[in-house]
């Protein structure tokens, strides 16, 4: 079976977390070839001996590189989600083509639609009639309910969980086990603190924080 030939765009922490999951998930699909990343030259060392390609505008003009000859997996980190759409508009304008990463533990349902160069990462739940759009992360544990509609370029911390028919705009981050409840409309570059819980439509350019108190306990 011919394998697709894939390079990881980001080498930071992220591109490593996605390397470990193709490596072992996705060796009978694709032949990971490396990385590429623009802030680092071609040929220095990543992980388990693979290494840059260079930056996007190198590989794009080098035979065997190309647009149509690889296909990237879209691994850049949420640190700056404005930069991190940035990124993917270069990736598109460039030409290349996103390759998909599911792990086979995530429960996707058949009329799912799910955009090209999404990441779902262990034990996702995509639900009914959930439609994302490319290029979204999801990872270990997130719940998208029965009609839910994501944009592009968002990012699913672990333990997210959305009630049915949500709407979720583009380049959105979500915090680790944040709960949106059924038919809340949400707009875009949203900022969603851990554990918050959003029970009302949201605007754009919103950050939402909900802060929980820890205090210590007396030992037994």
């Amino acid at each position: 079976m011919n394998r697709t030939q894939i390079a990881i765009y980001g080498a930071g922490h992220l591109g490593k977390q996605v390397f470990h999951h193709i490596r072992h998930h996705c060796a009978d699909q694709a032949e990971l070839i490396g990385f590429v990343d623009d802030t680092c030259a071609a040929g220095e060392a990543v992980i388990d001996e693979v290494t840059t390609l260079g930056g996007l505008d190198q590989i794009k003009n080098t035979q065997g590189l190309g647009p149509g000859d690889i296909k990237l997996v879209f691994a850049i980190g949420y640190a700056n989600m404005a930069a991190r759409h940035t990124a993917l508009d270069r990736v598109i304008d460039a030409g290349y083509d996103l390759f998909t990463v599911i792990h086979p533990s995530a429960v996707i349902e058949p009329d799912v639609e799910l955009g090209a160069g999404c990441i779902v990462l262990q034990n996702a739940v995509l639900d009914q009639q959930v439609c994302v759009g490319s290029a979204c992360f999801i990872d270990i544990g997130v719940r998208l309910t029965a009609g839910t509609v994501v944009g592009r370029n968002n990012y699913f911390s672990s333990g997210t969980s959305t009630g049915s028919r949500v709407a979720i705009g583009d380049d959105c981050f979500f915090g680790m086990d944040c709960t949106v409840t059924t038919e809340v409309r949400m707009g875009s570059r949203l900022f969603i603190n851990a554990k918050t819980l959003v029970p009302r439509d949201v605007g754009d350019d919103i950050k939402l924080v909900e802060i929980h108190k820890s205090r210590e306990l007396p030992n037994a």
